[in-house]
């Protein structure tokens, strides 16, 4: 009875708005993010952030909107709320003390709801509040909310019926399920880093014996099928000289100078045979480390893309590997797969035969970051095409087609590219091996590095013994689920792209 009587006063009312009360500053984020998605529920919402653009006599608007339209009073509680005397601020307080004067005039007790997203107590506010149920958003927005559409659909608080609606519920059940909070205990965290474990001990020097232009020497080091660099006149590698001599050709000779310890070479010591800044000298060793990255993917049949910000990227052609799938040990000793490519959408051919619209091919870009911890990073891409063999060349075209594909792509799969990929480089041996000369090379691990964390994310218990079948399932389950998050339904135009 009481249910009906609150949706009669409502509708007698017309009072159909959700005010949303807040620390001006302190909690904007919060209330965007709550006035958001109430209004993807179907309810409008009432939020200085949304409705106060500037100029406006800002409480008129906000005294109107509480008298004439307002249907529930939501208050937002935090130590952004209180001065530094422990009183609400003078914003805040003037719209508590108008909704419990509404309150009584519309005779619902339930008019204001207070909800709590920090530790602050609900006792600090004042005695009219101790006597309402807060709504506790301190550990979980989502379950927060959820508990707030609850009072709202209970108290029949008006809302309009919309395509997202199906959405946002499932959202909720969503969240709500995998609600997590942090708790002590040790966390291991793959990286997208392969260490770099040893480099070459000692680097030569070459000068050019023959008259040469300044920049001759770049040019020449740009060019030549040996990791190598230029050091002003000179060239610099980790290859003897008889190797060296026999790369460049009779057209270029050279003749050794002087060799520096690498590790010297790094910190910019040079004992005395030049001058570099250490950040330059670690720039010419990532170079060479970069030099040795492209000529192995080359060397393994990997083909290169240069990506719009002009890094290259090292995709996986059709057949290679043979069978087009990635073997890894995953951290718990279980052999895993992955695919390098697949198929996007359909059309119609010349004939009328239904073929793949597009091809995507896995690609990554190496990235080299020399220090106390030296690494290359990682960069998983896609390449997308339409004949299996030629990248799109309109790279606008490319990226919409590729963020259509991957925004279903999770974080388990990209670790395991990431693990499998690696694995490849090293053909079942401890190390992975970048040549720089016929008997040097830059020795990587052969696994990404994993981190640990003091804290971790408390779930329900996961097998560790699930099978390959068993995680693309869960794949599966989780497209579906991300599906009905609005965060990831696709625009129209992007449904079309694909």
């Amino acid at each position: 009875m009481e249910k009906n009587n609150n949706a009669e006063r409502a509708q007698a009312t017309k009072r159909d708005l959700v005010f949303i009360s807040h620390a001006t500053l302190g909690d904007n984020i919060f209330a965007t993010w709550l006035g958001s998605r109430l209004t993807m529920a179907g309810y409008e919402v009432w939020c200085d952030q949304q409705k106060l653009i500037g100029g406006e006599d800002f409480w008129k608007d906000i005294e109107a909107v509480l008298r004439t339209r307002t249907v529930k009073f939501v208050i937002v509680i935090s130590a952004n709320a209180f001065d530094e005397h422990g009183h609400l601020r003078d914003g805040i307080a003037k719209e508590v003390a108008l909704a419990n004067i509404l309150k009584k005039q519309i005779e619902d007790e339930y008019f204001i709801i207070p909800v709590r997203i920090d530790a602050t107590s609900f006792s600090d506010f004042s005695i009219d509040f101790l006597r309402l149920n807060g709504i506790d958003c301190s550990a979980n927005w989502a379950d927060g909310f959820d508990s707030l559409v609850e009072v709202f659909e209970r108290d029949h608080v008006p809302r309009e019926e919309n395509l997202e609606e199906f959405a946002i519920q499932s959202w909720r059940q969503v969240h709500k399920y995998h609600a997590r909070s942090l708790v002590g205990g040790e966390e291991l965290l793959q990286s997208n880093w392969l260490e770099i474990e040893d480099l070459p001990p000692m680097l030569h020097f070459y000068e050019i014996l023959k008259p040469i232009k300044s920049s001759e020497p770049r040019s020449i080091a740009a060019s030549c099928s040996l990791p190598c660099i230029d050091h002003g006149r000179l060239l610099a590698c980790f290859a003897e000289s008889e190797e060296f001599q026999s790369v460049l050709g009779e057209a270029i000779p050279i003749k050794h100078r002087y060799s520096l310890a690498t590790e010297d070479f790094l910190i910019g010591d040079t004992h005395g045979f030049s001058q570099i800044k250490q950040r330059d000298a670690k720039n010419k060793i990532s170079s060479i480390v970069r030099q040795a990255w492209d000529i192995a993917l080359e060397g393994r049949g990997l083909s290169p893309y240069e990506m719009a910000n002009q890094k290259m990227a090292w995709w996986f052609p059709k057949g290679v590997p043979e069978d087009g799938q990635l073997r890894y040990l995953d951290f718990n000793g279980k052999a895993r797969r992955r695919a390098v490519s697949g198929t996007r959408g359909k059309r119609q051919d010349g004939n009328g035969n239904e073929v793949p619209r597009y091809y995507w091919h896995l690609g990554f870009t190496g990235r080299v970051f020399l220090g106390d911890l030296s690494v290359i990073v990682l960069q998983p891409r896609v390449i997308i095409s339409e004949d299996s063999e030629n990248p799109l060349e309109n790279k606008t075209r490319m990226n919409s087609v590729r963020r259509s594909l991957t925004s279903m792509w999770f974080n388990e799969k990209w670790r395991g590219l990431i693990m499998g990929f690696a694995a490849w480089l090293a053909q079942e041996n401890e190390y992975i091996e970048l040549q720089v000369s016929e008997t040097q090379s830059i020795r990587l691990c052969c696994r990404p590095l994993i981190l640990s964390t003091d804290v971790c994310i408390q779930s329900d218990p996961v097998s560790q013994d699930t099978s390959d079948s068993s995680e693309e399932e869960n794949e599966r389950m989780e497209t579906y689920l991300r599906l009905s998050d609005p965060a990831f339904i696709l625009r129209e135009d992007e449904e079309e792209e694909i």
